[in-house]
């Protein structure tokens, strides 16, 4: 391997991995580069699945796609088991010597040579790094610290991917907004019409829509409409109830739970709601804007929350073809 080529594909991959969450990305070019180095005949990157603890190849050169879809391992006891577990790198030098560790190592062809590296966070073993040759003692002990740097990258980037999964499940707040993201808060409206359907209680849905919204962001630029947005957003957030919660539905669409609350309840609320909004001025410009707001009352209007969404949608497109700026309750 030349240092010059190594660094400079260390850089490559080092930039790619500070500016993506998407590991198949680190990935492509990590194997990319190392066959480009090593002019190996086999590169692969192969994952422990976290929830079955099998190995699958995640991504591969020099291995037919048929054999990388169809591998499926569990982890064993034998070489590649003991390089997972310690951390240990492999280096088979020549196969001929080490016949039988080289069967339990090789992926769809036999090799001459190889190395297998670890990828490892926190020392916890998420996959291997595989390399392969044709011919005998195409690697040497000094070529697995590069190697080991490029499986740190991988195993980096799965990480990062992982955690940056796991955070959008966990981040239940549009930070744009600072209402609930849709997800979160159809886990609440879920919630509430069960308990409704229980105990015999009326729920009110509201949808509104900024009438002007792209009005604001063509006369005075994308900030000012955000946070035309955001204040929006906080006039809605505090109008509300404990047991009340509201969420962003789209671009610039909020969405209103209210527990609790009969169809005459539901639209002084709105009516008060949509007039607070259209009375005040926003993003210290002087910028008016005002919504359209779509009505719907469990389970009046919709009993289940398809029905329900879907009534609320109706009632919201009435409001925008009345003139907007005005409440509309859902009617058959």
């Amino acid at each position: 391997m030349k240092p010059d080529d190594c660094l400079h594909f260390v850089t490559e991959v080092l930039a790619l991995l500070r500016s993506t969450n998407q590991h198949e990305k680190v990935f492509a070019l990590v194997v990319d580069r190392i066959t480009r180095l090593t002019a190996c005949r086999s590169c692969a990157i192969i994952v422990v699945d976290p929830s079955t603890e099998y190995l699958h190849i995640a991504i591969s050169q020099g291995v037919s796609h048929t054999f990388a879809k169809e591998y499926h391992r569990r982890l064993a006891t034998g070489p590649i088991g003991r390089l997972l577990w310690t951390g240990a790198p492999l280096l088979i030098e020549d196969a001929a010597q080490s016949p039988e560790r080289a069967a339990e190592v090789a992926l769809e062809h036999p090799f001459a040579s190889c190395v297998c590296v670890p990828m490892m966070v926190d020392d916890r073993a998420l996959g291997y790094l595989h390399v392969d040759n044709a011919s005998p003692r195409s690697f040497a002990t000094e070529d697995i610290r590069m190697l080991q740097a490029f499986a740190d990258f991988a195993a980096l980037a799965l990480h990062k991917s992982r955690q940056f999964e796991e955070n959008l499940h966990l981040d239940t707040i549009d930070h744009e907004t600072g209402l609930k993201k849709y997800p979160a808060f159809l886990d609440r409206l879920q919630e509430t019409l069960a308990r409704g359907e229980e105990v015999g209680e009326q729920v009110g849905l509201l949808l509104l829509d900024i009438d002007n919204y792209k009005h604001i962001a063509l006369t005075y630029g994308a900030d000012s409409a955000k946070h035309t947005l955001r204040e929006v957003a906080d006039e809605i957030r505090v109008s509300q109830r404990p047991m009340d919660v509201a969420g962003r539905y789209g671009f610039d669409e909020c969405i209103v739970l209210r527990a609790h609350s009969s169809v005459d309840e539901t639209m002084v609320y709105a009516e008060d709601l949509r007039k607070r909004i259209a009375d005040r001025t926003y993003a210290g410009k002087g910028i008016q804007t005002s919504v359209s707001v779509g009505a719907a009352v469990f389970p009046l209007h919709g009993k289940t929350e398809r029905d329900l969404l879907l009534a609320v949608r109706e009632a919201l497109y009435e409001a925008q073809r009345g003139g907007r700026n005005q409440v509309r309750l859902w009617t058959k």
